[in-house]
């Protein structure tokens, strides 16, 4: 690593222009810009360990953005040369044989993620929060889907509210607004997703998940599942509109996305082994940055994160809901695009980004689920005191539960059959037995549908002495 022309090694490096940024985030300096600085001495370039200096105190792998500002007190001056030592120590693999539209070779530090597979490994499965085979069938259920198609339509903007939009999926009920039809249609995806797990990637199922994700709503002349035929820029939703992504030229987007196919295909093992979550996660980065599409470019690709997880083993994750975690961490979520696309395309970035959105989002649904357990035994214990329980299956309990909540909530067969994932048959027989012990009401809604709901004095009717 040197330069032609010896310079002060003790010189400040300080640039003579303002670093440019994108979305905040500093752009690191250019390798030409290290040059500009001088020879740099070997023994300089072996003091920066990329374990010591490439992380931060979190153990988060380090953008110049937040290198720069750290570690004062051994390359103040240098910091130019530091991060470019930094890099050179990095060692950095290829990733796969992805290139960029220019035939830039993409990469990544396995190093900095092996951490990783072993807690997503422990986490997924949810055996530590003690699940029994009944537990499991009652509590991974359809329903919970529905978390992820909802927040997935939030992060692109839709103004549902959750409780709506589970009520409309729960129902059945017809879309009244665009909002709500994003929601459907992000629904339809999960399980066009869940339901098409034997076939490879292709430019096809891109298109088709596409084509699902936007046919109801899709914005910028977009046609569902059609392929974009002209430029594209993405802009930050502000009143400054600044530019983060220019999406690569439209004619080689299926050179692209055929490039992608062949690495999503390929069984990467032994030495060149890449783990199937951190795949998934980079088919989405690529995705989002190849942007084949007008519209849906994102839910087709949290969809293509699901549908590779799930088909490579991680069957759990569809019930976890990665979205509503990047919903709360929008900006950051953006901001991992760019780290990797101004660092030379190091995909670390992006991959320690998700993994860390995976964590999160696995802790917090088994969280969810030993609430679940706990609220489930309580409600035995108080319900076994009634004179109606020896009655009670363990669907009833559900339903008494919510109705004991929210006086007044409606109850429809659909939602039943979501909930316990049995037949609809069984789910009007859970809700009739009920009404019949008079713990629910009900109306004829719809033609020969009826709506139960709970009465308001219900908890007088569980303790009411038989007659």
């Amino acid at each position: 690593m040197s330069s032609s022309e010896n310079k002060d090694p003790d010189a400040i490096q300080t640039p003579k222009f303002r670093r440019q940024t994108i979305d905040g985030i500093q752009v690191p300096p250019t390798y030409t810009e290290c040059l500009s600085y001088g020879d740099m001495p070997y023994k300089f370039v072996k003091t920066v360990n990329a374990k010591k200096f490439g992380f931060s105190s979190k153990g988060l792998y380090l953008h110049w953005h937040d290198f720069h500002h750290r570690f004062d007190s051994d390359f103040k001056d240098n910091k130019v040369w530091a991060w470019w030592a930094l890099k050179f120590n990095r060692s950095l693999d290829e990733h796969g044989s992805l290139v960029s539209e220019d035939g830039s070779n993409f990469f990544w530090s396995p190093m900095a993620l092996n951490h990783y597979p072993p807690m997503i490994e422990k986490a997924y499965r949810f055996e530590h929060v003690g699940l029994t085979g009944d537990q499991k069938r009652h509590m991974l259920v359809k329903s919970l889907i529905m978390e992820e198609a909802i927040t997935s339509a939030q992060l692109e903007g839709a103004a549902t509210t959750r409780a709506v939009a589970k009520e409309m999926l729960s129902s059945g009920r017809a879309p009244i607004d665009d909002s709500e039809n994003m929601i459907l249609s992000n629904w339809n995806l999960m399980q066009f997703a869940l339901d098409n797990l034997e076939r490879e990637l292709s430019i096809e199922l891109i298109q088709e998940l596409n084509h699902i994700a936007t046919e109801k709503v899709c914005e910028n002349e977009h046609v569902p599942g059609m392929f974009r035929d002209k430029k594209i820029e993405v802009a930050k939703n502000n009143t400054e509109g600044e530019v983060t992504h220019t999406a690569p030229d439209a004619k080689v987007i299926e050179k692209l996305l055929q490039d992608l196919c062949e690495y999503a295909n390929t069984n990467h093992e032994n030495v060149d082994y890449i783990h199937p979550v951190f795949k998934a996660i980079v088919i989405h980065f690529m995705i989002g940055y190849i942007h084949p599409f007008l519209d849906g470019n994102g839910r087709t690709a949290r969809a293509l994160f699901y549908w590779y997880s799930i088909k490579h083993g991680y069957e759990n994750f569809q019930y976890i809901s990665i979205s509503a975690l990047l919903k709360k961490k929008a900006n950051d979520y953006g901001r991992a695009y760019i780290k990797t696309e101004t660092d030379e395309l190091d995909l670390t970035h992006f991959l320690q980004f998700n993994l860390e959105i995976i964590i999160d989002a696995l802790g917090d649904f088994s969280t969810y689920i030993q609430k679940k357990i706990d609220e489930n035994r309580h409600m035995v214990e108080k319900l076994s005191e009634s004179p109606l329980y020896k009655h009670f299956q363990r669907q009833h309990i559900d339903i008494i539960s919510k109705a004991l909540k929210n006086p007044g909530r409606e109850f429809s067969v659909k939602e039943i059959e979501q909930d316990n994932n049995v037949s609809s048959t069984a789910a009007r027989g859970y809700l009739d037995k009920l009404y019949k012990l008079g713990l629910l009401l009900k109306y004829k809604s719809v033609g020969n549908k009826y709506t139960y709901f709970a009465p308001a004095k219900l908890i007088d009717q569980l303790f009411a002495k038989e007659k």
